[in-house]
């Protein structure tokens, strides 16, 4: 009976990933804690993945990755990238091949969003859109992630797996190369020849919204006019067609969440932002005059404000709420100026709309706000980081240093890969490349929570017999056929990565996998690395990873487009990784 209930549980987390907005994390681990009342798993074995290598591995790694983004070590790389390239051709190649490479050994989400302004920015001056490019680079850097053990999470989860079976000595820091590069050289001479045949000319939502973001406009509040002592909803401040209220300074004291029950002072300074057709609405309102000194500049670099870009996450937690309804302003002290969706500004008024994972909002807020929300998953910040102060340059050459000592160890086997990660993580820190506090912020909760209960997913199916139940259905169907169950994991693996989390899929494919295997008497690193391929191998959805979607808004892609460029390229990889896998290893 066991066996069976495990295998509902599993299928009820997979069925909740698929039709709810519920993080993972908490669908795991609602579903592991269901076992437990059941008694089908000891509390130590459920529990294990969180003392699992790889787990301790991928923490350390986001901890070495933001030390490589504070230090400003990407900077001069980023500088020789984009040098020199007469063509598009030539430009994907020159920018997809070190993203690549960094990604192979480095978190690619901070390497993308490096990389997001600084192309636009080149690409605008030589007169190309970098829709050219970023698709482009978000595929190069999933590719590259191919390439090592610690080149993704998802690489790791499949290696602490591995570390728990007979086959644990089996599998090398770079043994994964052996197909990751073959298909990144493959895929990246692809997106050379092809990107620019197959992606259209896309117009970034910045560039639709020129004049909105541009223009900045204070109006005082007349000392003897009828606004002074009434509220902004009374004096009708909050409604006005093409206008946002951003913030209301009164004297030193600087008002960002500002409610409809504000009462407005004599010589209040009111900041808005809007449409220039829309400025003289402002002109025409009774009690306001146009304050003669604009202190408040948004292109200036003395302004109180900044500009931030920023794709909605997809467990951000106002999806499905309006503006409004989430009290956004008060939530994150920030003010949305304009959303785009799929492309094209949404004309409702903003308080009414509702969030959608892959929305782009472009905002006003403060320099905090990038600070709080560079290592969130609430947003993907996609631009405003090039204006914060963090690089320091003095540094550049521990946090170098620091990579080096993790390729070196993890590669010369004097220590395992966790321990070689963690003496990275620890030169990042001693070294002064990031603080101890942005190290904390670094940590991606969510996926590591997702790794530890979903260790204890896996070993529930083992323990109680559920993986040999699959095992059992899965010889009736395919017989004894390794290349047969080669195809199906790979297969099985995509298709999941494209409805679920990557983490997920690799998860679910692994637990049922490896009790196919295990009764079979195959060899497990094959099928380990099939999963390890397609898990990673999300190329035709902007929500199927995660740098996807944070290119998504920043190209103005359109999801055709990734159907485009992106299909082709998953066919590429799956027939290059499902040739070449049994060249290197025996299936049986």
């Amino acid at each position: 009976m066991q066996p069976y209930l495990v295998l509902s549980v599993v299928f009820a987390c997979f069925l909740a990933l698929l039709f709810t907005r519920k993080e993972p994390e908490l669908i795991f681990g609602g579903g592991l804690l269901s076992l437990l009342l059941f008694q089908v798993i000891p509390v130590e074995q459920a529990l294990s993945g969180f003392s699992n290598p790889g787990l301790i591995t991928v923490a350390c790694l986001y901890v070495v990755a933001a030390g490589m983004n504070e230090s400003g070590a990407l900077k001069p790389l980023i500088q020789k990238i984009t040098s020199g390239v007469k063509t598009v051709e030539q430009g994907v190649i020159k920018t997809a091949a070190p993203v690549a490479l960094l990604s192979s050994l480095l978190n690619n989400t901070p390497i993308v969003a490096a990389l997001i302004p600084s192309i636009s920015s080149w690409s605008k001056k030589k007169g190309w859109s970098n829709s050219s490019f970023l698709l482009p680079i978000s595929y190069a850097a999933i590719l590259g992630g191919t390439c090592t053990l610690v080149g993704t999470s998802t690489n790791l989860i499949i290696y602490g797996f591995i570390q728990e079976s007979e086959f644990k000595n089996n599998l090398g820091f770079f043994d994964i190369a052996l197909i990751g590069v073959p298909i990144t050289i493959v895929g990246i001479l692809y997106l050379a020849i092809f990107s620019k045949r197959l992606l259209k000319e896309r117009r970034s939502p910045r560039s639709s919204l020129g004049k909105t973001r541009e223009y900045c406009v204070e109006m005082l509040v007349s000392a003897d006019g009828p606004l002074v002592g009434k509220t902004l909803e009374q004096a009708e401040l909050r409604n006005l067609h093409g206008l946002y209220l951003i913030e209301i300074i009164r004297g030193d004291l600087v008002m960002a969440a500002i409610g409809p029950s504000v009462s407005l002072v004599a010589n209040d300074r009111l900041v808005f932002t809007g449409v220039v057709d829309s400025i003289s609405e402002l002109l025409e309102i009774e009690g306001l005059k146009l304050a003669e000194q604009q202190v408040f500049k948004l292109s200036g670099n003395t302004g109180r404000a900044r500009l931030v870009e920023a794709v909605i996450g997809q467990h951000h937690p106002l999806i499905g709420k309006t503006v409004k309804q989430g009290q956004f302003r008060k939530r994150y002290n920030a003010a949305i100026i304009a959303v785009v969706r799929n492309g094209y500004r949404l004309k409702m008024k903003t308080g009414d709309i509702v969030l959608r994972p892959g929305d782009t909002l472009l905002m006003l807020a403060r320099r905090s706000f990038v600070e709080q929300f560079l290592y969130s998953r609430d947003f993907l910040l996609v631009n405003g980081l090039e204006d914060l102060n963090l690089d320091n340059g003095e540094k550049r050459p521990w946090a170098w240093i620091s990579l080096f000592a993790l390729v070196s160890l993890g590669v010369s086997g004097l220590v395992p890969v966790v321990v070689a990660a963690m003496c990275s993580a620890a030169m990042m820190l001693v070294t002064g490349c990031i603080s101890l506090n942005r190290a904390k912020q670094s940590l991606d909760l969510q996926v590591l929570l997702t790794i530890g209960l979903a260790f204890g997913l896996g070993k529930a199916l083992t323990l109680s017999g559920g993986a040999k139940v699959i095992a059992d259905n899965v010889l009736l169907v395919l017989g004894n056929h390794p290349i047969g169950l080669l195809i199906a994991v790979y297969l099985m693996t995509v298709v999941l990565t494209e409805m679920v989390t990557n983490n997920a899929a690799a998860v679910i494919s692994f637990s049922l996998v490896s009790g196919v295997v295990e009764a079979m008497g195959y060899n497990l690193i094959p099928y380990a690395i099939a999963i390890m391929v397609a898990a990673s191998a999300s190329f035709i959805s902007p929500m199927g990873y995660q740098t996807n979607l944070m290119v998504y808004s920043a190209g103005g892609y359109r999801m055709s487009d990734y159907l485009r460029l992106g299909l082709p390229l998953s066919i590429l990889v799956a027939v290059c990784t499902l040739i070449l896998i049994p060249a290197f290893w025996s299936l049986n």
